[in-house]
């Protein structure tokens, strides 16, 4: 072989064992640092979403909130038809503040008093007898006994004021909690029963973002965790929120597990039902990751 053959072989050798020595590291650098984070895509739910419906079945006199409302807890959503309990809370309370009946007891009972120690002073002096003394004595007993049951009466109409206001203030239809409105079902006019609803309310600070991931990730993802939220457009961004749920119970069917976290929403700007993706700080695996984990002598062995 001639010296030009041989430096070509030299040369072609040389390239050959750099090709390998660079595909070589190009693996090692793959294994030894695997990716340091695993992203899943994920949805932004309300963290709470409530259908008012009535405790009452009559028909709505008005609903005062209508769909993209912002409301407040304890704030006034609907009224119910109440006429009639209204007339009922307004007599109960002028019967509840009269204490005529309580005022005539007394005087009745003062008067009977009076007689009965006049007696006693004529029975003193053997004026009268004391068959006069005794029945004085009864009427002054009866005397305050009914003005015990006035007063009774009183405070059993002001307990009846009580619950008639209860009644009424079923009719009025209020908001649990913080919310927005995403629906209205029923107007003013409409019958509501009690198993429909009148509007649903959704609360959206926080919101829920519910994500899946494969059971292999399982024991990676704890709660209190911190991962990164990437909401699908138009709103963009990227945003911190917690993990508060890690089921413990898989989906066999797809072989994963559900994960929740809260995503502080000051001021409702982020939407709720929006699409996103999820980044957690642990590092990407694979089936054959898992594998190799659970049989380590097979994985040597096969290598």
């Amino acid at each position: 072989m001639t010296d030009a053959g041989t430096r070509l072989q030299e040369k072609v050798s040389s390239g050959i064992r750099c090709f390998a020595a660079g595909l070589l590291a190009a693996v090692v650098c793959t294994v030894v640092a695997p990716a340091l984070a695993a992203t899943f895509d994920c949805v932004m739910d309300p963290f709470l979403t409530v259908k008012l419906g009535s405790p009452v079945t009559s028909v709505l006199s008005e609903v005062l909130v209508d769909r993209g409302d912002l409301v407040k807890k304890g704030q006034i959503i609907a009224r119910i038809e109440s006429s009639v309990e209204r007339a009922a809370v307004a007599t109960n309370e002028a019967r509840a503040a009269s204490t005529a009946e309580i005022e005539a007891k007394q005087a009745l009972l003062d008067q009977k008093s009076g007689v009965y120690k006049r007696k006693l002073d004529l029975q003193s002096h053997n004026v009268t007898s004391a068959q006069d003394v005794e029945t004085a004595q009864a009427d002054f007993n009866v005397a305050k006994q009914e003005l015990e049951l006035a007063r009774l009466n009183r405070q059993m109409a002001l307990l009846e004021v009580d619950r008639l206001r209860a009644l009424l203030e079923q009719r009025t239809i209020r908001s649990p909690i913080d919310g927005i409105v995403g629906q209205r079902s029923l107007g003013p006019g409409e019958f509501a029963r009690q198993d429909a609803n009148i509007v649903t309310i959704a609360s959206i600070d926080p919101l829920s973002v519910e994500a899946y991931l494969p059971v292999r990730y399982f024991g990676s993802i704890k709660v209190g965790d911190v991962a990164n939220v990437h909401p699908d457009d138009p709103v963009g961004g990227e945003y911190q929120a917690a993990v508060s749920i890690v089921d413990r119970v898989f989906d066999a069917a797809s072989g994963t597990f559900g994960v929740r976290l809260n995503l502080p929403n000051s001021g409702n700007l982020l939407p709720g039902g929006l699409r996103c993706h999820v980044t957690f700080d642990v590092p990407e695996k694979s089936a054959r990751d898992l594998m190799a984990s659970e049989h380590p002598a097979g994985s040597r062995a096969a290598r």
